[in-house]
């Protein structure tokens, strides 16, 4: 009978734990659902501010899965996904090309992204969200 209690309470817990797990992912995603400006870089812990040309710059994630970007000057398109075991965004526009951004941390107001590319690794963006 002590198993069995055991079990339940277990399994219960477990329940409730990959239910919050779900909802936590969930609701990340939401908020990355956003138009997001760029603040500032971080290099070695300091923070520099984005040039002129790249002063504009944004990313918008939106409900359908598809985003608008300027960087630049340069307007680009496409879809992406969002892989919350990886806690990354993978882009790919409108030519196949793709390009991977880890979440460093996110918050309605605030994202911080690291890009998969090669001069960018050690950079952290900082974006701010537009409300």
């Amino acid at each position: 009978m002590k198993n069995s209690i055991k079990m339940s309470t277990f399994t219960c817990l477990l329940i409730i734990t990959m239910s919050f797990n779900s909802h936590a992912q969930q609701s990340k995603k939401n908020v990355l659902i956003n138009t997001w400006h760029i603040d500032t870089y971080m290099i070695q812990g300091k923070k520099y501010p984005p040039s002129r040309k790249e002063k504009n710059d944004f990313i918008q994630f939106n409900k359908d899965m598809t985003f608008f970007s300027k960087s630049e000057g340069k307007d680009e398109n496409g879809t992406f996904i969002y892989n919350t075991n990886g806690a990354y965004i993978e882009m790919i526009d409108e030519q196949g090309g793709k390009l991977k951004a880890y979440i460093i941390s996110i918050t309605k107001k605030k994202l911080v992204l690291k890009f998969d590319i090669e001069e960018l690794r050690e950079v952290e963006i900082h974006f701010n969200a537009h409300i």
